[in-house]
């Protein structure tokens, strides 16, 4: 009996950053597939995108991906990317999103079933995103954020823009590709110190540090026009 099959399929082989995870955790350029795109409202009322996508097969979810409103209800200036993913995802047709419907989705604990608001219209939808991580401090903690910088086509790389002006050049995409794997390093913090907090959280022995919080799941009625 042999004491160990190689083999060589590309699953078997596949390049990874050396934890063998496939959860986004640097900063790049990601071609993903949404699952669904969460409309959710926090306490002080504003409402944000939480997405849900997978990634080489890897379910995952960023949450307060994208800001709609602030607290007072007016238009977040992060709203423009949703704009950007409709106009992409549309083909650069006029569209109208439909109001979210409610759904359960696993983005709970451990995948656990968690009641949702969801525009269905973006179910199993493959987009290319590029997403800044970000490391902060409050109260003391080191605070990681997911943020959203891009969207592009999956399979031309066109913007929003370029689709829109007939560009057949992803010139944009061509120059994001140039710094995508920037890092932000907020409050002092260095690439050591968030290097330290990953190993320490892997390890067990950090019990202090946390990610960013999550919001409470709301519904938002609404649509958007071109």
């Amino acid at each position: 009996m042999a004491f160990f099959k190689v083999k060589k399929d590309a699953e078997a082989v596949r390049d990874t950053d050396g934890n063998g995870s496939k959860y986004i955790n640097k900063s790049g350029i990601y071609d993903i597939l949404i699952k669904e795109v969460i409309v959710d409202r926090s306490p002080s009322g504003s409402e944000y995108i939480n997405l849900f996508f997978e990634y080489d097969g890897q379910p995952q979810t960023i949450y307060t991906a994208i800001r709609l409103t602030n607290k007072d209800g007016s238009e977040n200036f992060e709203a423009s990317l949703f704009n950007k993913l409709c106009i992409i995802l549309g083909g650069g047709e006029e569209i109208e999103i439909d109001d979210p419907v409610e759904k359960k989705c696993p983005i709970g604990a451990g995948g656990a079933m968690k009641d949702c608001a969801v525009l269905e219209q973006f179910e199993d939808a493959p987009i290319t995103v590029r997403i800044q991580m970000e490391y902060s401090l409050y109260n003391g903690e080191i605070q990681q954020k997911k943020r959203i910088k891009n969207f592009f086509d999956s399979i031309t790389h066109l913007t929003a823009s370029e689709i829109i002006n007939g560009s057949e050049e992803a010139k944009q995409y061509e120059k994001e590709m140039a710094y995508a794997d920037k890092t932000v390093y907020k409050d002092d913090l260095t690439e050591t110190d968030i290097q330290d907090w990953i190993n320490s959280r892997r390890s067990g022995r950090d019990t202090t540090a946390k990610a960013a919080s999550k919001p409470v799941a709301g519904k938002r009625s609404f649509s958007i026009k071109k």
